[in-house]
């Protein structure tokens, strides 16, 4: 399987850091529920400026994940990211109207450009499947096909056999979620990291 697919040149790629940094102002450090969140006319200003980071991030995405095929997992999440990211945009004008100008509303599109931001990397770079897909998908198999696994007790219930190679693959996965989560954290706030 090839790990990677040919990606088209862009002319004039997006400014992520700037889109991150937005996201952080809104956010907060660790994106944490308790953060004091900017107010007034400030919060507005934010919220116009995220709408606009997404409007222009979301078909870029959406253009780079069309290059992989049909069946990437990469393709299939930055996609389904695309979509989140329509919807939040939609929400003020729909049926939640009293979203708009809220700090509730402004994280939600904080959070949605952030995750935008990754998948933009990753399907930007043509990766078909990370290493956390691919991570999830040995240990998905290995508890598909193993005896012990799929053991299940007269109820009918999985009966929570101990499998030690579902344990390491277990974590292994985990570890892998922990490196790309670090890696990630890097990218959205360098000083923070550095300090």
């Amino acid at each position: 399987m090839n790990a990677t697919a040919p990606t088209s040149v862009v002319e004039d790629p997006p400014d992520l850091a700037t889109m991150r940094e937005t996201a952080h102002r809104v956010l907060g450090p660790d994106n944490a529920p308790d953060a004091v969140p900017p107010a007034g006319d400030e919060l507005d200003t934010l919220t116009a400026t995220l709408r606009g980071h997404i409007e222009l991030l979301a078909p870029e995405v959406e253009q780079a994940a069309g290059l992989l095929s049909e069946n990437s997992p990469t393709r299939y999440s930055a996609l389904a990211c695309v979509e989140e990211a329509g919807g939040k945009l939609r929400a003020p004008t729909l049926s939640f109207a009293r979203l708009a100008g809220t700090v509730m509303y402004a994280r939600r599109l904080a959070r949605v450009l952030a995750a935008l931001c990754d998948h933009y990397e990753i399907v930007s770079a043509g990766i078909e499947v990370t290493s956390e897909q691919r991570a999830f998908v040995r240990l998905a198999d290995h508890c598909l096909k193993c005896r012990t696994c799929r053991a299940v007790d007269d109820k009918g219930w999985n009966a929570g056999l101990p499998c030690e190679e579902e344990s390491r693959l277990y974590e292994a996965y985990r570890a892998l979620l922990a490196r790309a989560s670090a890696a990630r954290l890097a990218r959205r706030h360098p000083a923070e990291v550095s300090a």
